[in-house]
């Protein structure tokens, strides 16, 4: 390798020359001090390379001087300088790019000649040095044969629907029924800082010192027994980043607004939603609705509240306990399915981009950690479902239990989101190849874990048999608004339509609408399926609006409109190419099972897109994907690299096939299936068990509200009075969410709670949760004053179409009382 020292220092020589042309071509009045550091600080290295290039033309010399057993201590300094050189003056151009752009942006420009030569220049010491020391070993890649074929293999079918996509306009045209924004992605410079930590978790298998000159020191050489580590290390990361992002981040936001007279948020929508549902469990009242959506989740948030209390800070802390094993989770099926570096990548990007959609909650709509939302926790349980699976997978000789326990965490996954069953059919069939030419072995464990998963169901399937008389996982009026939009319009524009139906009836619509119009249905449901796809994509960044370090991240996502840039396009090339490298490598570790997280998300991207929905919150349980392969062939391109450069072959133990690690048959004993079902009957039977047997809180007054005022100083003529007008309400119920808006304001929604729709005068807005539902209540009032909330009450009111208008408001426990006009005026018409 000696011989190409001439043509090294003749390439910075070069580039050095480049350098200088590009800073004198910046233009300047003067020659400022500064522009002469700039200008000596390419000159020296310049000067250096040329008179080098000159000397080692001469090879007695060459053999003398640039030997890197004659000068072990100068070559080793150099071997660990050259890359954190690269890193600082990296790190240098991007601060003064991005950091505060505004102020200095002319310091970058004068700058950046400089910096990129010096930049370009230490990323060459340190691959020339690395070539020196264990020469380049093109052959070594041969070994890796198997990966390149099928990586060309899936980016084949990639750029195959890639011109799909062109050809047709699928997945890029909007859908009239229902069409959303991709979700918050990840920031360039995030890519960056974890593929560094990637390639910095492959170095010590990468090291393989040929002499002293070269010998790493010793704190990479114990990287490797710190590996145990990393998931406490990664959780901490997680939970101190995310809980850093202060509440005042949701002020604005879509799903936990803060309003006066409260500094603390709120849940709204369908944050409200759920949680209205745990308040009620936990009063005794049951579920607000007789067959609720994500009873599990209803009864977790009701466990968050009997812990915590009200106090929402106190919630989210709670809650971001359990949601920061989510990038553990991606570690541990990373670090399964490719190498350690995998998993540290997958986890550092979903720790940013969970940072990054906290940052912009009050822009955007999302759905993140400090959110009383199903998404998240829905994201954490189906990977670690697939962990599961993946285990079961892999001791597929005797997994007779792992596939009666998968099956029954399949079964609590429909608990918080029944579209997880399309997983069933998709794990089952990925199992038949694995377990080829046992068929018999798969048969069995197949219906083992159909046993368990509907063992896991059978209890909330018989509480709604008994509740509402049908057998029903979720909330059967859903069913209207996928049939709305088979009809062609929105999820609640063509309800009107299945006015006075049945669910049952309203599902034969959309049987109907599938069987006589296929194509109809399969051109939204691609359409949307594509969608999907691209927007699991574009989580990953892409050249777009970037304001620095100190600005808000402006929301270039909301731009996209299917169309990419030149450069875009390009980015996205090399994206599929990497992605298909970690496809291909999963592959060839562990053959079928590697695609396990591929074949998730089609199944649970199909399941969204049949239903006519697409992006935003609708993929985020399975737009992780992207990125995760990205991980593994990002992974394995710097495992490709460092066998190039002479890596020991310790590093193929990263991207080996797998072995199957199980012993000889193991037999589980009946006792293990018994201890199973016993476990999944009783968190099947959860939500059931917490609605029958916390005891009913009673309510102030439930009985007689006139009284009870009467007795607090309320004239009881004045109140029998008012309540014998027709329209005219006495409530007693637990006041929750209390919002107060000025004239014209609100919360805004396609369809917005009447409590806190946008209105022509002043009022304060909430929720009053009573035994038989939930009372959406407005009281006029001017300017904003402290409000009770999660206190009891006791409300007179007219009835007023969807809400009530509330004519007095009062609180037992602390005798206050709010009051709209006198009892004596009657109620408007409405």
């Amino acid at each position: 390798m000696s011989r190409f020292w001439p043509h090294f220092f003749l390439l910075a020589f070069i580039e050095g020359l480049a350098a200088l042309a590009a800073l004198f071509l910046i233009p300047a009045e003067s020659l400022s001090l500064a522009r002469l550091a700039l200008v000596g600080a390419i000159l020296f290295p310049l000067a250096a390379s040329g008179w080098m290039f000159v000397r080692s033309l001469d090879g007695d010399w060459r053999a003398r001087a640039l030997d890197p057993t004659a000068y072990p201590r100068i070559f080793r300094a150099l071997a660990i300088s050259s890359p954190l050189l690269f890193l600082t003056f990296g790190l240098i151009l991007f601060l003064l790019r991005y950091l505060d752009p505004a102020a200095t942006a002319s310091y970058y420009e004068r700058a950046r000649p400089a910096l990129t030569y010096l930049l370009f220049l230490a990323a060459q010491t340190s691959l020339w040095l690395a070539a020196l020391r264990n020469g380049i070993h093109l052959k070594s890649m041969w070994t890796r044969r198997a990966v390149f074929v099928g990586a060309g293999i899936v980016l084949a079918v990639f750029l195959a629907v890639w011109l799909l996509i062109a050809l047709t306009g699928l997945g890029i045209t909007e859908d009239p029924s229902y069409w959303s924004e991709p979700g918050v992605p990840i920031l360039g410079w995030q890519l960056l800082l974890a593929l560094l930590f990637s390639a910095l978790c492959l170095l010590p298998s990468a090291s393989r010192p040929l002499s002293s000159a070269f010998r790493p020191p010793s704190a990479f050489r114990l990287l490797p027994s710190a590996s145990r580590l990393l998931p406490p290390a990664l959780y901490l990361l997680a939970l101190v980043l995310w809980l850093s992002v202060p509440l005042t981040s949701l002020r604005n936001s879509f799903y936990a607004p803060i309003t006066p007279p409260y500094l603390q948020p709120f849940p709204a929508s369908d944050a409200a939603y759920y949680d209205t549902s745990a308040q009620s469990l936990l009063m005794g009242f049951g579920f607000v609705q007789h067959i609720p959506t994500r009873p599990l989740f209803i009864v977790f948030l009701a466990a968050l509240h009997a812990l915590l209390g009200q106090d929402y800070a106190r919630l989210i802390f709670g809650q971001t306990l359990l949601l920061a094993l989510f990038p553990v989770a991606l570690y541990l099926l990373g670090k399964r399915l490719h190498s350690r570096a995998a998993g540290v990548t997958v986890a550092l990007l979903a720790i940013l981009r969970e940072w990054n959609s906290l940052l912009v909650a009050s822009d955007v709509r999302v759905s993140n950690t400090k959110m009383l939302l199903s998404d998240f926790v829905t994201t954490l349980a189906l990977t670690a479902f697939l962990l599961l699976v993946l285990r079961w997978f892999r001791e597929r000789r005797d997994g007779s239990l792992l596939a009666f326990v998968s099956g029954g965490a399949l079964g609590l996954l429909l608990l918080l989101r029944t579209q997880s069953a399309f997983l069933a059919p998709g794990v089952l069939l990925l199992a038949f190849p694995i377990f080829w030419p046992k068929w018999k072995t798969w048969f069995a464990q197949s219906a083992l874990f159909a046993a368990g998963l509907v063992l896991a169901v059978s209890p909330w399937l018989a509480r709604n048999y008994f509740v509402a008389g049908q057998l029903s996982l979720d909330d059967p009026t859903q069913v209207k608004n996928v049939a709305s939009m088979y009809g062609g319009g929105t999820p609640s524009s063509n309800l009107d339509q299945f006015a006075g139906q049945s669910p049952e009836e309203a599902s034969r619509f959309v049987v109907d609408t599938i069987l006589h119009r296929p194509a109809y249905v399969a051109g939204f449901v691609t359409n949307q399926f594509l969608a999907n796809s691209i927007d699991t994509l574009l989580v990953l960044p892409i050249f777009a609006r970037y304001d620095g370090l100190s600005a808000p991240i402006h929301p270039y996502w909301y731009e996209w409109d299917g169309h990419p840039s030149t450069a875009n396009a390009l980015l996205f090339l090399v994206y599929l190419a990497v992605i298909s490298l970690g496809i291909a490598a999963a592959w060839k570790r562990l053959r079928w099972a590697g695609l396990l997280p591929l074949v998730f998300f089609v199944c649970y991207a199909l399941s969204t897109s049949l239903a006519r929905y697409s992006g935003w919150r609708y993929i985020f349980p399975a737009d992780w994907v992207g990125y995760f392969y990205f991980a593994l062939g990002a992974a394995e391109f710097f495992s490709l690299a460092a066998l190039v450069f002479g890596a020991s072959g310790e590093a193929d133990r990263h991207t080996g096939t797998q072995v199957d690690p199980s012993p000889a048959a193991r037999h589980p004993s009946l006792v293990f299936f018994l201890l199973s079902s016993f476990i999944f009957l009783f968190l099947g039977s959860l939500p059931w068990l917490t609605e029958s047997i916390i005891p009913r809180t009673t309510l102030p007054c439930a009985d007689s509200v006139p009284a009870c005022l009467a007795a607090a100083g309320v004239d009881e003529a004045r109140t029998a009075a008012f309540l014998g007008q027709p329209d005219a309400l006495a409530l007693s119920g637990r006041v929750l969410y209390p919002r107060y808006f000025s004239r014209g304001n609100g919360l805004a929604s396609t369809n917005p709670n009447p409590a806190y729709a946008p209105r022509d005068f002043p009022r304060m807005g909430f929720y009053l949760l009573a035994p038989d539902g939930v009372t959406q209540t407005v009281l006029p009032m001017k300017g904003a004053r402290p409000f009770p909330n999660a206190a009891d009450a006791l409300l007179l009111g007219c009835q007023r179409g969807d809400y009530v208008e509330a004519r007095l408001v009062f609180f037992p426990a602390t005798g206050e009382a709010f009051e709209n006009g006198p009892l004596d005026a009657p109620c408007p018409n409405p």
